[in-house]
């Protein structure tokens, strides 16, 4: 089995809005007009409404709230809009996975912990492209879904694995399939188009060091702290505890930063993944 093999009929599982494809269409078209994007985008009113509250997330600094696609077309640009209304879509698309399989509301408040915390991170790390991996965090996870949307049982095998004998999950992942769940992302991503600069860190984030250029080098670096710290305040949210000073401080150091560096980092970013979860899945509870 390959990534492809999964990734290949994965249309007639889950398919794309059409205003998400529309949109994408229309991006690659050099003739677009912004008002051609937001004329798409007001066919999907409720869509509209949830890229605005994202665009206005408490992690972007402009001065005054933007209130209509088109000032948020013109405040992101054209593939931010693309990447943010995908990232939507792709919430909606999967939620019809059996709740006993995998739980969706803490897949995702892990997914929107992990985009905010790799934001954080490469603010921090003096970085220039917190939004791309506001996108990377955001989606890394996805690779996961598939495995339960195509090959439930065995992806349940998977996990029983980890819990029965502390095996590493993506260890587990390649035992059973050959290749692990960020491989599977990243050629879902490359099935929707998105740019290699935001596929490859997300292949290369347990080996950063593989990735092609020292900017996606650094990109997949990021996102391993950040997924790691993302688990960490996503247990914390739910079980109503302090995240572990040790963990923090190990992530610090792993990107070059002083121990003490992302102490103040749950406190900075909590409400912040509450908002956005509340954002992305409407009505859902961060009850355990």
């Amino acid at each position: 089995m390959h990534p492809d093999t999964l990734v290949r009929d994965i249309d007639t599982l889950f398919s794309m809005p059409e205003v998400a494809l529309r949109l994408n269409q229309l991006i690659n078209d050099p003739e677009t007009t912004p008002a051609d994007l937001a004329e798409v985008l007001r066919c999907d009113p409720a869509l509209s409404a949830r890229l605005l509250r994202l665009v206005n997330s408490a992690g972007r600094a402009q001065v005054q709230a933007i209130e209509t696609v088109g000032q948020a077309i013109g405040l992101i640009g054209y593939r931010a809009l693309r990447d943010l209304v995908f990232a939507t879509c792709a919430v909606e698309m999967f939620e019809g996975l059996p709740p006993e399989r995998v739980n969706m509301e803490r897949f995702w408040l892990r997914s929107v912990a992990c985009a905010i915390a790799a934001r954080y991170l490469a603010q921090r790390s003096g970085q220039h492209n917190g939004e791309r991996l506001f996108i990377i965090g955001l989606l890394h996870g996805l690779g996961q879904l598939v495995f339960f949307a195509r090959c439930p049982e065995r992806y349940l095998r998977v996990l029983e694995r980890v819990d029965t004998t502390g095996m590493a999950l993506t260890a587990a992942e390649h035992a059973e399939f050959g290749f692990d769940a960020d491989a599977v992302s990243a050629t879902l991503l490359k099935h929707w188009h998105f740019p290699e600069s935001i596929r490859e860190p997300i292949a290369c984030r347990l080996h950063p060091e593989q990735a092609s250029t020292a900017e996606r080098t650094r990109d997949a670096a990021i996102l391993g702290a950040a997924a790691s710290i993302s688990r960490e305040l996503r247990d914390c949210l739910l079980e109503q505890r302090a995240p572990d000073p040790a963990l923090l401080h190990e992530q610090a150091r792993a990107l070059g930063l002083v121990d003490s560096a992302l102490d103040s980092m749950p406190e900075a970013i909590n409400l912040e993944v509450v908002e956005l979860f509340e954002t992305l899945l409407p009505g859902s509870t961060l009850l355990p």
